[in-house]
C-alpha cells in the first residue's frame, strides 16, 4: 500500500512539474507574438490553471496526513512555490508580463518538484483555523516576495541591457522599466498585507515562544515586515525606487527566506527537532 501511494505521488508529481514546464513555455511563445492575444485565447492560461490545481492537490495529500499537519522544508518551499504559481497566472493576463509570467511558472515547477521528497514530522496533532491561516499566508506572503526579488532581477538586466544597447531578444518581450516598478510596488504591498496578518494569526496558537523553537523565526519575520514596511513608506514619501528598492526588496527577501527556511533547516536537519 505504502508503495502504492509512493508511485501515486510520483507521477502526480511529474503531472504538475510537466505541466508547469508547458505553461511556461506557452507563456514564453504569447509573450513573442506580435500580436498579443487576450489571456483566454492562451494555452498558457490553461495549462498554469491546470498545473495549480493538481499542485494543490498534490500538496494537500503531503501536508494532511492522518489529521496532523507535516511541513518540513522541501513542502514549505513547495507551498511557497504554489503562491508563485499563482502569480504567474496572473501576469498571463497582462500581455506585457507574459515573460514575467514564463519565468514564475519556471520558479514554480522548480519548488513543486521538491515536495514529499524530505521526512516532515508532525509539527501540530491537530491543524485548527489559526495555523492553518498563518502557514498559509505567510508561505503566501513569501511566494509574492519570490516574485518581488524575480521582478528586481529582470529590472536590473533590463537596465543593464538598456545602458549596454542591447536590449534585444527575450529582454525586449519584458515590459517598461517603469510598468516593471509599479508592478515591483504592488506584489510588494500584497506580501506586505499577507504577512501582516499572518503574524497575528501566528500569535494566536503560540504559547510558549522558546518551547515552541519559535523565537528566531518570530524575530526575523518581524525583522524583514520592518524592511518592506520602510520601504513602503518610503515609496509613498520619498519616492524610493531603483537601486535603493532593489536593496530593500532583496535583504527583506532573505531575512524572511532566513526566518522560515534557514531556521527549519537548523531545527530540522542539524537538530532533529521541529516547530510547534
Amino acid at each position: 500500500m505504502n508503495r502504492r501511494i509512493r508511485e501515486l505521488s510520483y507521477v502526480s508529481g511529474y503531472l504538475v512539474v510537466l505541466l508547469y514546464l508547458l505553461a511556461a513555455a506557452a507563456a514564453l511563445h504569447a509573450a513573442r507574438r506580435e500580436s498579443p492575444r487576450a489571456a483566454f485565447h492562451e494555452s498558457a492560461l490553461y495549462l498554469a490553471t491546470a498545473a495549480l490545481a493538481a499542485h494543490a492537490a498534490w500538496l494537500y495529500d503531503t501536508l494532511e496526513i492522518t489529521g496532523g499537519l507535516s511541513l518540513g522544508i522541501a513542502d514549505s518551499a513547495s507551498l511557497m512555490g504554489l503562491a508563485i504559481g499563482a502569480g504567474g497566472i496572473c501576469a498571463v493576463f497582462a500581455p506585457r508580463f507574459r515573460t514575467v509570467a514564463a519565468v514564475c511558472l519556471g520558479f514554480a515547477a522548480l519548488l513543486a518538484a521538491g515536495t514529499g521528497s524530505l521526512h516532515a514530522q508532525h509539527e501540530i496533532a491537530t491543524a485548527g483555523w489559526p495555523l492553518a491561516v498563518h502557514v498559509i499566508l505567510s508561505m503566501g506572503s513569501a511566494g509574492m516576495f519570490a516574485i518581488a526579488a524575480i521582478l528586481v532581477v529582470l529590472l536590473a538586466l533590463q537596465d543593464s541591457a538598456i545602458r549596454s544597447g542591447r536590449a534585444g531578444g527575450w529582454l525586449a518581450t519584458l515590459p517598461p522599466v517603469e510598468s516593471l516598478e509599479r508592478a515591483l510596488f504592488s506584489v510588494i504591498s500584497i506580501g506586505t498585507a499577507a504577512l501582516t496578518v499572518a503574524i497575528l494569526a501566528g500569535l494566536l496558537f503560540v504559547t510558549d515562544l522558546f518551547a515552541q523553537h519559535l523565537v528566531h523565526k518570530t524575530v526575523l519575520a518581524l525583522l524583514a515586515w520592518a524592511i518592506f514596511a520602510c520601504l513602503l513608506f518610503g515609496r509613498w514619501r520619498f519616492g524610493w525606487r531603483g537601486r535603493l528598492a532593489a536593496r530593500y526588496t532583496i535583504a527583506g527577501f532573505v531575512v524572511l527566506a532566513i526566518a522560515y527556511f534557514g531556521s527549519k533547516f537548523v531545527l530540522e536537519i542539524l537538530l532533529g527537532r521541529h516547530w510547534g
